[in-house]
């Protein structure tokens, strides 16, 4: 069992600290990510030029997909290895953050947080 390895692991349990420090910030920073945006959704809205029920969608999007693959990727975690999940996780919500930021338009964006969403997901699997 994965677990009790890492219970009897004195290189794990000598960074135990850091690895919560990790685990913890990005279960924030997830968390955190899918409710921040509602705060620049006007101004979103104006600068893409989009009314705001489509602006909406930068919100529900996010919160669709993490949703949606709540079993999907509990079951991969435990398959795989919640080490690996967790990693792979955090590549994808920092690139689908990275690519936020970028003013493309609105599908851009949106497809930008499905793959934030998709590594948020990942991220929440330890």
């Amino acid at each position: 069992m994965e677990s009790t390895s890492f219970v009897n692991n004195p290189e794990i349990q000598k960074h135990r600290w850091w690895i919560l420090i990790a685990v913890c910030s990005f279960t924030f920073m997830s968390t955190l990510d899918g409710s921040i945006v509602n705060i620049a959704l006007p101004v979103m809205s104006s600068t893409m030029h989009v009314p705001m029920n489509k602006a909406e969608w930068v919100v529900s999007i996010y919160l669709i997909v993490i949703c949606t693959l709540l079993l999907l990727f509990g079951k991969l975690g435990d398959a795989h290895g919640k080490i690996r999940v967790f990693k792979i996780g955090t590549m994808l919500f920092t690139i689908g953050s990275l690519l936020c930021g970028f003013n493309t338009g609105l599908t851009f964006l949106l497809i930008a947080r499905i793959i934030q969403a998709v590594g948020g997901r990942y991220d929440n699997e330890h």
